[in-house]
């Protein structure tokens, strides 16, 4: 009796453990995505602007794509429904197409559809508002270096200091406001923009 009373003592404690790994291990996290990075940054009057790149969608289950636009044409590869590929150029109802290889070709509108524009992939951000003055009157006080996280929208997110030769939090906190009020036009992957990190220099 006296053991399976202290079975019975224990098995409580015994349930709760397997509860919690099963619901441990019915939990999936999912992978995070990656973390900001420093990208080069020009002013928006310097960098040049690209067309939105137009898209289409296969909707046959194969598609031929073909050397020209005539279904007498060679085809030059076959494509699968769903797949999505780069607008080159039109001829009537025939679309010059970019494959994920490279690879150019033909394919009737027939069995693909058009898709919203997309903005170009670019590897640069363009700064759109004008940077504060980097000096002020009389004899140099010294130098604030930030890192600004700027998020997919443009906007900076957050600041960290990562240089302060001026020993004053006054104008610390002067160079991320400063910061903060900046706007830019992000890097772009995949058709979407990107979060980045640009590094602000104050000098006082």
């Amino acid at each position: 009796m006296r053991t399976v009373k202290r079975m019975g003592q224990r098995l409580p404690s015994v349930l709760i453990a397997v509860s919690v790994f099963f619901g441990l291990a019915g939990c999936k996290t999912a992978a995070p995505p990656p973390p900001p990075v420093p990208v080069p940054v020009v002013p928006a009057a310097e960098a040049k602007p690209t067309p939105p790149q137009e898209y289409v969608r296969v909707t046959g289950s194969r598609l031929n794509v073909r050397e020209q636009p005539a279904t007498s044409a060679a085809a030059v590869a076959r494509v699968k429904k769903g797949e999505r590929l780069a607008v080159l150029g039109r001829d009537g109802e025939w679309f010059q197409v970019r494959l994920a290889d490279g690879a150019t070709g033909w394919v009737h509108g027939k069995y693909v559809r058009s898709e919203e524009p997309c903005t170009p992939d670019k590897a640069t951000a363009e700064l759109l508002s004008g940077v504060p003055l980097s000096f002020t009157e009389g004899s140099s006080i010294g130098r604030v270096v930030l890192e600004a996280t700027v998020d997919a929208t443009g906007s900076v997110a957050s600041t960290k200091v990562v240089q302060d030769t001026t020993g004053i939090p006054e104008l610390v906190q002067r160079a991320e406001s400063e910061a903060r009020t900046l706007k830019f036009s992000p890097p772009v992957h995949n058709c979407r923009p990107v979060p980045f990190i640009y590094t602000y220099t104050r000098n006082f």
